[in-house]
């Protein structure tokens, strides 16, 4: 009898440290996108505002997860769990580097990049649009719940990605793919400020050749500060469009590895 009661015993306590394993597991893949997504890894969140909708989300998702085996649980499998929730957030970084591109494009061509191209110094503010375009297209993102898609995705991975194994649509291939996604968003979104920076220095240039005395620094940058604001808001009608191309690309990279037995 006491046996048998010895062995029941011993079975409980491997199911229960199962389950606190599960959790633990769980609750580190969600970790890994919290510290990662744009939309929720702000510096003016501290860790332990963070930290509570993961133990949440992984109570909530925990017991719907098959139970891990105990003798191939290890660092690795813990590190591995943090890695997918970190790259899931990633590419959503990714992704907006078409905002940083069209960002810097607007920069450039509206001077107010000048100092750092004549003395690149890390010293230096970073760049105002960048900020205002960025600001913009994380609140239009949390308008359009982005950052639960990401969550649903990480809430239904653990049944095409059991724990401990790599998604296998994640490689070289589909990260370049993300890249190029965004640098092509970034340049057909600054193909308007092309333009009309393009045709701003042809008229400049007309007129310098009709009067040299004019001080074409002056006068041009007189004029392509307006212009910038005017890109700006012709980008601002656009957002919508934007925000859903970086979003698309960002969870069509993330479906391809998670949701790939699906």
């Amino acid at each position: 009898m006491n046996a048998v009661t010895g062995l029941s015993a011993t079975g409980f306590d491997l199911r229960l440290l199962a389950a606190a394993s599960t959790l633990a597991l769980v609750s580190v893949r969600f970790l890994g996108l919290f510290l990662s997504m744009p939309l929720l890894s702000f510096r003016a969140f501290p860790l332990s505002l963070r930290v509570a909708p993961v133990l949440l989300l992984s109570v909530v998702v925990a017991p719907l997860v098959a139970l891990p085996d105990m003798a191939e649980i290890g660092m690795l499998t813990v590190f591995g769990e943090l890695a997918i929730g970190l790259v899931c957030g990633f590419s959503l970084r990714l992704a907006m580097l078409a905002v940083d591109l069209l960002s810097e494009s607007l920069s450039m061509h509206a001077g107010f990049s000048f100092a750092q191209t004549i003395a690149p110094d890390t010293a230096l503010p970073s760049n105002v649009l960048g900020e205002l375009l960025g600001m913009a297209v994380v609140a239009v993102l949390f308008i359009a719940d982005v950052h639960l898609l990401f969550i649903e995705r990480i809430a239904t991975s653990f049944a095409s990605v059991p724990f401990g194994t790599w998604p296998a649509g994640w490689n070289m291939p589909a990260l370049l793919g993300l890249m190029a996604s965004a640098f092509s968003i970034g340049l057909v979104m600054s193909c308007g400020s092309f333009a009309l920076y393009l045709f701003t220095n042809f008229m400049l240039g007309l007129i310098n050749r009709i009067s040299p005395q004019l001080n074409l620094m002056s006068v041009g940058f007189s004029i392509s500060a307006p212009l910038a604001l005017l890109v700006v808001a012709l980008v601002a009608l656009q957002l919508p469009v934007l925000t859903e191309l970086i979003s698309s690309a960002a969870l069509n990279f993330v479906d391809r590895g998670l949701l790939r037995a699906r």
